[in-house]
């Protein structure tokens, strides 16, 4: 019988390099996964601080724009800038009974009648009623 313990060391090495190289590719994997993980989380951690700065831009807004609208600082523009402005239980309201397509239809006419005497062609509307 021959020996074989050479063939033997062969296979042992053979078996030893692929274990070594399959559990130096698991490390590798764990490693590059944890680097993503910590790249993903930094990403995540600056989108976060960015949506904070503008939720609190949009808080400042809001209590900008709450506070000009105080009726006190809108009298105060009116008066400053003399805008003419009133308020809006101070504005005529005239309630009628007349069909409101009628009212547009008289309207047209009108307006027609005036482009007519100006040498325009005529502005007809014409409404359909169903």
């Amino acid at each position: 019988m021959k020996n074989n313990s050479q063939a033997f060391v062969n296979q042992l090495l053979v078996c030893l390099l692929v274990t070594i190289g399959f559990g130096g590719s698991i490390g590798l994997g764990t490693v590059w996964l944890r680097h993503r993980i910590s790249v993903t989380a930094n990403n995540n951690k600056i989108l976060a601080a960015k949506i904070d700065a503008v939720e609190r831009r949009i808080e400042e807004m809001t209590t900008v724009l709450e506070t000009e609208k105080r009726p006190e600082v809108l009298r105060q523009s009116n008066a400053d800038f003399h805008l003419g402005l009133v308020r809006i239980d101070e504005v005529p309201v005239i309630s009628t009974e007349t069909n409101p397509a009628r009212m547009a239809e008289r309207s047209s006419r009108a307006l027609g009648a005036a482009a007519t005497d100006r040498g325009d062609q005529p502005v007809t509307l014409k409404l359909a009623l169903h």
